[in-house]
C-alpha cells in the first residue's frame, strides 16, 4: 500500500541536525512575528494561531505584529516536507465518509491547540488513505483515535532513524 503514494510522490524527510526537539522553532524573535501564509503569530518563542487569539490570551488589546516570517509548518509544507505519515487501509466503504469526517475534525481540534500541529494533505488511492501531518506525534495520536472510534482497527507504528524525525503510522481495518 504504502508503495503505491511513494512511486506517486517524491518523499521527503524532514532533518533536525542533532537539534532538541524544542529548539525546532529556532531562537526566540524580538517582538511578535506573524506568518504571511497562515497567520500564525510567534511571541516569545511560542506560535498562537493569530494574533486577536494572543492579545485574548496576554489580555493586552494593543499588541501587533513587528515583522513577517514564515513560519515552520509553513516552511514544510512549502519543501513537501512532513513529520507523520498515516496509511489508513482496508477501510470498509460503509465507514469511509465517518471516517474522512472524523480525520478533517481531529486534524482541525489539534491544530487549534497547537497551530504548528497539521494536517498537511489527505490523499485517497485505490481504495486507501494516506495522511501526512507536520507533527509525528499527530499521525500516531489520530491513528490511536481511528482505533477508539471504530474498534476493528490494527496500529502499527514505525519510526525513522536519526538523524530523522519521521513516524509512519499503519492504521488497518480488520473484520
Amino acid at each position: 500500500m504504502a508503495e503505491i503514494f511513494r512511486q506517486k510522490n517524491v518523499v521527503k524527510l524532514p532533518e533536525r541536525n542533532k537539534e532538541s526537539k524544542h529548539d525546532q522553532y529556532g531562537k526566540a524573535q524580538k517582538g511578535i512575528v506573524k506568518c504571511p501564509y497562515c497567520g500564525n503569530v510567534n511571541f516569545e518563542k511560542e506560535w498562537h494561531g493569530s494574533i486577536a487569539e494572543l492579545r485574548k490570551k496576554k489580555k493586552d488589546k494593543k499588541l501587533k505584529p513587528s515583522s513577517e516570517d514564515i513560519c515552520p509548518a509553513c516552511k514544510m509544507i512549502r519543501n513537501g516536507l512532513f513529520e507523520g505519515e498515516l496509511f489508513v487501509e482496508s477501510i470498509p466503504k460503509k465507514y469511509r465518509k465517518e471516517l474522512l469526517r472524523l480525520i478533517k475534525n481531529y486534524g482541525k481540534r489539534d491544530s487549534e491547540m497547537d497551530p504548528q500541529n497539521r494536517i498537511i494533505a489527505i490523499e485517497e488511492m485505490d481504495g486507501e488513505i494516506r495522511i501526512t501531518t507536520t507533527e509525528n506525534q499527530l499521525a500516531n495520536r489520530l491513528a490511536k483515535k481511528i482505533k477508539g472510534a471504530f474498534n476493528k482497527v490494527k496500529v502499527d507504528i514505525s519510526f525513522s532513524e536519526d538523524p530523522y524525525e519521521v513516524n509512519r503510522v499503519h492504521a488497518i481495518f480488520v473484520e
